[in-house]
């Protein structure tokens, strides 16, 4: 029995979906337009206060994003998420318009905080919805080819925002940067507005019934729901290990695994470039092959897979090794994310998605800074090898429930 297969006859192609291509065309316009903000935020953040300033300021954004990312996941299940996100998109449009308008005094830091408090807001009540509306898109069959395809179009947008932010910064300055973004929000809400997401059964989630429930006692029963629920948990738990493992050195452990060998930028840059290759290349291979069966041990081997190529890419000596490891570590990761994320998909209730989802963004996203400031304070105290190492050893441990919990060793997306 194979585990990777080709899309089976009579399945249509996610990107033949209307709403879901109409989606993704929105999340890559929003995803440039986020990238030329955070450029340009940092470089007049800088400007305006210096590099503790700066760090003040790009922190600023996660800080309610994180506390109100729990809270805003039962809203977008008792709610209709369509509309809360194209509200969502309204308001961050109108926000960076406002900015683009203070941009022209000069902003001090203190404007910068400001209008990051507030995106990170916005985003903590846009996030979870986009979570439960995706999925309800798309049949179980399509979600590994959809998956596939939005790590490939989220990372080229990746790709194209942050030297677009950095042309726009000099040539027109922050508001410049501002208006783009509040244009691209402006597309994704036009997107969105065009999307037709499945309803959410009436006997599972009816919307009146859910509405009258408690909201604590909602937020409350999505906890329950999540452990509960043991391959969604789980795969919870692998994707924490795993970004524990890999965003402190893909973050800041280049840099300083850089810096040790006299690489130099030239040699971040060439490692980041073989990483995102790699990702690519894994993407695309996956639109055509889909991980059907035994998808737990598929992502453990991938888990593996990614630790040893980190391992390797913190041992050799030569900067071509280290690129050709970094490219393993990209491929594997988008095997581990695709995989991941469409069985999570597949095996959430339509009427949970928003709170699941709202669990699964907090431990991705929340993750990001402890990681950073963990490998940085470990290399600082035994050395950037052995805290690369460290982290790769973490990775491995992601390879742990994928491998004793049953009904995620043997877990399959069903086929037509």
């Amino acid at each position: 029995m194979t585990t990777l297969t080709s899309a089976p006859a009579g399945v249509r192609p996610a990107y033949r979906e209307r709403s879901f291509l109409r989606l993704l065309l929105g999340e890559g316009a929003s995803t440039v337009g986020d990238q030329v903000w955070y450029v340009a935020l940092s470089w007049a953040a800088v400007r305006s206060g210096g590099p503790a300033s700066a760090g003040a300021v790009m922190t600023a954004s996660a800080i309610p994003r994180m506390l109100l990312l729990l809270f805003a996941g039962p809203l977008a299940d008792r709610f209709d998420a369509r509309r809360l996100m194209i509200g969502s998109d309204a308001a961050r449009a109108v926000l960076m318009l406002g900015a683009a308008a203070l941009a022209v005094l000069s902003p001090g830091v203190g404007m910068l905080v400001g209008v990051s408090l507030l995106l990170g807001a916005i985003d903590a009540l846009f996030l979870p919805a986009a979570g439960s509306v995706r999925p309800r898109l798309l049949e179980t069959e399509q979600l590994p080819q959809a998956a596939a395809l939005r790590e490939l179009a989220l990372r080229g947008a990746l790709v194209a925002g942050a030297p677009l932010g950095g042309l726009l910064v000099a040539s027109g300055g922050l508001g410049w940067a501002c208006a783009i973004n509040a244009l691209s929000f402006t597309a994704s809400m036009v997107a969105v507005y065009g999307i037709r997401p499945r309803p959410v059964p009436a006997g599972a989630g009816d919307a009146a019934a859910a509405a009258r429930t408690p909201y604590l006692r909602s937020l409350r029963d999505g906890l329950s729901a999540v452990v509960r629920n043991r391959v969604v948990s789980a795969l919870l738990l692998v994707g924490l290990l795993t970004n524990l493992g890999f965003v402190g050195p893909m973050n800041v452990g280049l840099a300083l695994l850089s810096d040790q060998r006299g690489w130099g930028a030239g040699g971040i840059g060439l490692l980041l470039s073989a990483f995102g290759v790699g990702a690519a290349a894994g993407s695309a291979v996956l639109l055509r092959w889909r991980v059907t069966r035994r998808i737990g041990l598929v992502v453990a081997a991938a888990v593996l897979a990614q630790a040893a190529s980190l391992a390797a890419m913190s041992l050799v000596p030569g900067l071509a090794a280290a690129a050709a490891a970094a490219g393993v570590v990209g491929i594997s990761g988008a095997v581990v994310g695709v995989s991941c994320g469409a069985l999570g998909q597949a095996r959430t209730p339509d009427e949970l998605r928003g709170r699941i989802s709202s669990v699964q963004t907090l431990l991705s996203l929340g993750v990001v800074p402890l990681a950073v400031a963990g490998t940085g304070v470990l290399a600082a105290a035994i050395g950037t090898v052995p805290a690369l190492l460290a982290s790769a050893a973490v990775e491995v441990l992601a390879a742990v429930p994928c491998l004793l919990v049953a009904s995620l060793r043997t877990a399959r997306l069903g086929t037509r």
